[in-house]
């Protein structure tokens, strides 16, 4: 049983909306830190406010006891949400859910100005919760920073752009924008600015960092005009570089993948099909407001840990400009400011260990591969494309427009256990989500996601660890990432090797290399004679450019038919088609 949280009475903080207290915790290093949980940001979006810009958090009287989470967004239970197995494929959460949590050294005093590292959890854009976060504390007990926690909007109800809720004198454009997840973390930034100097953070000094969707929230924040002014670093962590137009969000896309064919149009048809209506009602707007989160969600297809995709977020020209980010990057019209990103080695690994395209399931639970030799082939490639797409060309299109203050880097840690038959080492490696654990100083194992820790790569994981915590929090505090051995980490133009590899000591340590990848390479690799047998070649083909929704739509179905005439073969497309699309 966990110990009770208990109000610290030196962690009483006098702010703008009224005072609060937390609590005081130990961390695994020893250093304790205060720690104010559920501090709502926003009013919640419920009711007339569902699919609205948030409105601002009303202040209150007395002192507000802040010592437990706030609700997470409403979404499909899986992993990413702290709750028990037996939950998993539920709809949990509550829309009442917009809210953050505060980490600080006991001793950071209001005013005392420190650096402010302001995190956005991936999942997707469908599931996740700050709560799963707590480890973050790390930061602020090691490298004495300020540490922001963030819950935002998801799924349906954090993007959803249809005409029926754009009609009306009240709505203002950010209303009607769809983006209303982006809205809300511009709400909790400007919350941050006017509250953090009251918990010892310089509102001068603020990072966004995120994973997965949430470094891909972190490149919208760059390229919001809305956000200008409440940040001032970026770090992207395996981000996803992608938007949609409004078209999209609305009609979908002419795709065969099923996410992106799902507008807000025909999201509505299948609301409407379950409730046994024929035609919308007069007031639609109204009608869709009323529905559950439970129905909501039941309008989509989920795959992985509960997620579902969609055509999001929106390019509507107001949260966010009508061009796709990359060309929003190269323009330069974005907010200039020093930006780390990077990817791991073998990204695609979480996405297909366990598929039955690849493995079977010993006991209906341990993944077995069927091939190692396809397995690592596909997982290669497909996480050499989103390293090509997803960070390698928003940052040389960030270097075109000519700013200099750009790093990536390339995560390799992959010392996960060679267990007979199941392979950890094999079916994960440098997988996505891997390096959470290191950028929060994770060096007692208590993020151990992917249950991987063992006796045998402690020292090579807390070495990590520091490593890359030190990196990061040095990003934070002075624009510029340091690193406690001394090992120069130049910016991404200063020389031809433009990315540190980030690994433990028996895996090469850190190091700079050239880790620069290329979907045309990726498609002319697979289009010319080499060792791997044509059928092979031809399956990998789609999976990457046809079946991925990370990646859809950059090539037609006339470069596969090409491709598999230049083979001899005959297979459609449709046979290499995975069973889940995320």
């Amino acid at each position: 049983m966990s110990t009770p949280r208990l109000p610290a009475p030196f962690s009483r903080r006098d702010t703008p909306s009224g005072t609060v207290i937390g609590n005081r915790e130990a961390t695994a290093s020893g250093n304790d830190v205060h720690a104010w949980r559920g501090l709502r940001y926003a009013a919640p979006p419920v009711g007339p406010l569902r699919w609205r810009a948030p409105q601002p958090a009303p202040g209150w009287e007395g002192c507000l006891e802040a010592i437990a989470h706030g609700a997470m967004a409403p979404q499909i239970a899986g992993r990413l949400a702290p709750v028990p197995a037996a939950q998993h494929g539920q709809v949990i959460g509550d829309e009442d859910c917009l809210f953050l949590n505060i980490f600080a050294p006991v001793d950071a005093k209001a005013g005392a100005g420190r650096p402010v590292m302001v995190w956005i959890h991936g999942g997707g854009n469908a599931v996740g919760t700050a709560a799963s976060f707590d480890v973050a504390r790390n930061l602020a007990a090691e490298d004495g920073v300020i540490v922001v926690t963030v819950n935002y909007r998801l799924g349906v109800l954090g993007w959803f752009c249809h005409p029926a809720l754009q009609q009306g004198a009240e709505l203002s454009d950010a209303d009607r924008s769809g983006n209303f997840a982006l809205l809300d973390l511009i709400a909790a930034l400007r919350w941050v600015q006017t509250h953090i100097a009251a918990f010892g953070g310089d509102p001068g000094c603020v990072t966004v960092f995120g994973e997965s969707a949430g470094g891909q929230q972190v490149l919208l924040l760059l390229a919001s005009p809305l956000a200008q002014g409440l940040f001032h670093r970026a770090i992207a962590q395996s981000p996803v570089c992608e938007s949609f137009s409004r078209e999209q969000a609305v009609h979908g896309g002419d795709s065969p993948l099923e996410c992106q064919r799902c507008g807000s149009e025909e999201v509505v048809r299948r609301l409407l099909a379950r409730a046994g209506l024929p035609s919308p009602p007069h007031d639609l707007a109204d009608w869709l407001r009323e529905r559950s989160p439970a129905e909501l969600l039941a309008a989509h297809v989920p795959g992985s840990e509960g997620i579902y995709l969609a055509p999001r977020p929106i390019r509507d020209g107001v949260v966010l400009p009508l061009s796709p980010l990359q060309e929003v990057f190269r323009q330069g019209q974005w907010h200039r400011m020093p930006v780390l990103l990077g990817s791991n080695r073998d990204e695609y690994r979480t996405f297909l260990a366990g598929k039955p395209e690849h493995c079977r399931l010993l006991g209906g639970k341990l993944p077995i591969l069927k091939d190692r030799a396809a397995y690592l082939m596909e997982s290669g490639l497909l996480s050499r494309a989103w390293r090509a797409h997803h960070v390698d060309s928003p940052a040389d299109a960030m270097l075109a427009s000519g700013h200099e203050a750009v790093w990536s880097y390339r995560f390799d840690w992959d010392e996960a256990p060679a267990i007979p038959f199941i392979r950890p080492d094999l079916l994960l490696g440098a997988a996505h989500a891997m390096e959470m654990a290191f950028v929060f100083r994770d060096e007692a194992g208590e993020f151990d996601l992917f249950q991987v820790n063992t006796p045998f790569n402690r020292r090579g994981r807390q070495a990590l660890c520091r490593a890359m915590g030190a990196a990061w929090t040095s990003f934070a505090r002075d624009g510029r990432p340091t690193l406690p051995d001394g090992t120069a980490w130049p910016a991404r133009g200063e020389q031809a090797a433009e990315s540190l590899v980030l690994d433990s000591p028996s895996g090469g340590g850190l190091r700079m290399a050239s880790a620069r990848e290329s979907l045309d390479t990726i498609q002319q690799e697979l289009q010319q004679p080499s060792a791997l047998e044509p059928l092979a070649r031809l399956r990998c083909f789609a999976r990457v450019f046809l079946w991925s929704p990370l990646f859809a739509g950059i090539v037609d179905q006339a470069a596969y038919h090409r491709l598999r005439e230049r083979l001899g073969r005959s297979e459609p497309p449709e046979l290499f088609r995975p069973v889940s699309e995320i």
